[in-house]
């Protein structure tokens, strides 16, 4: 017996990295790679990319921070810090124009750099807490999201002009902001509502609200070949899944906790909702598309204590993570690559 149970511990020793690497290899994401930025603390929110000159940039927006945070992708190092910014939030960088476009929410302004030198170009008031951004490339126009529970709009910023060239009336303030290419139209979340709010970009006025039943949609995916618009509820933390073409609801799934992001991968057919705002632990929840109304919870991925959110790029087929500082590690940009 004795014998027997010494052959099962060696057994157990010589298989667990096999084991471990098969583990590994049938998670959806792999991380591949782990950034350090040193000396940054508090939160961090958004990214934006450049990617010909393979450089990620993140808000940090702790009260101490305050600053845009700068990553080489080539070096895979932290290389600079952007400050005088006023809890920088939403982040877009223009590579026809070579500027970087940071929404600030405390003193309600985008503030607009040179991609060069960091340095700032002009300040354009906006509206209360300026934060979620989305590009349309077709006109080169930067959409901000500003407002509160009670009022809101998306303020539009002409990247060409650097000029502030009108505002949209939504409900309340507009976040989440998923811009279709195939039609002038974008969806937000409303901050406070029960509702998706639906926005036609040519005509500049909110058309319609898509009612979910929950107040606290904080973030959208968009799948525009299968119709299909990704609501990621943070109170009761579920995902649905809304037909952008009748506005409702196809399927329901178990959400990740503390979401701050949401992204759709059409490569991989997957959705991929980063959360752990307020946790010990933070993971990467991601989701196998079946068909246009069918969808599987795969993999329950960790990533670090806070970490909410995140940024995909299907370019450079990699899954940004931002980590917080905490009391045993520093903040860290989290690098995942998809597994097939």
């Amino acid at each position: 017996m004795q014998n027997l149970r010494l052959l099962s511990c060696v057994m157990g020793l010589l298989l667990a990295p096999v084991l471990s690497v098969r583990a590994q290899n049938e998670s959806p994401l792999n991380l591949v790679q782990k950034i350090v930025m040193p000396r940054v603390k508090g939160r961090l929110d958004h990214f934006g990319v450049d990617l010909k000159g393979r450089r990620l940039f993140v808000a940090a927006l702790g009260e101490d921070q305050n600053t845009i945070e700068v990553i080489d992708l080539k070096s895979g190092k932290w290389i600079s810090s952007i400050a005088g910014q006023s809890k920088p939030q939403g982040v877009f960088y223009s590579p026809t124009f070579n500027k970087l476009f940071v929404a600030n929410g405390t003193d309600g302004t985008c503030k607009i750099f040179s991609g060069d030198t960091f340095k700032l170009v002009d300040t354009l008031p906006l509206g209360t807490d300026a934060d979620h951004v989305g590009y349309d490339a077709t006109t080169k126009i930067l959409y901000v999201g500003f407002g509160d529970a009670k009022s809101g709009g998306l303020a539009l910023i002409d990247t060409r002009s650097d000029k502030h060239i009108g505002d949209i009336k939504t409900d309340a303030r507009a976040g989440g902001i998923k811009i279709e290419k195939s039609r002038p139209r974008t969806f937000v979340t409303l901050t406070g509502a029960a509702n998706i709010g639906v926005v036609d970009l040519k005509q500049r006025e909110q058309i319609a609200v898509w009612p979910t039943g929950v107040n606290s949609n904080v973030a959208l995916a968009l799948d525009e070949i299968h119709h299909r618009l990704f609501d990621g509820v943070r109170n009761p933390a579920s995902l649905l899944v809304l037909d952008t073409e009748s506005g409702k609801q196809v399927s329901q799934l178990e959400g990740v906790a503390g979401i701050d992001d949401l992204w759709y991968d059409a490569a991989h057919r997957r959705v991929y909702a980063s959360g752990g705002r307020g946790f010990e632990v933070g993971f990467v929840y991601t989701y196998q598309q079946k068909d246009a109304d069918h969808y599987e919870l795969t993999g329950k991925v960790p990533t670090a204590p806070g970490a909410g959110t995140s940024f995909w790029s299907p370019e450079l087929n990699r899954l940004y993570v931002a980590a917080p500082s905490n009391d045993k590690e520093g903040a860290a940009i989290l690098v995942f690559e998809p597994q097939n």
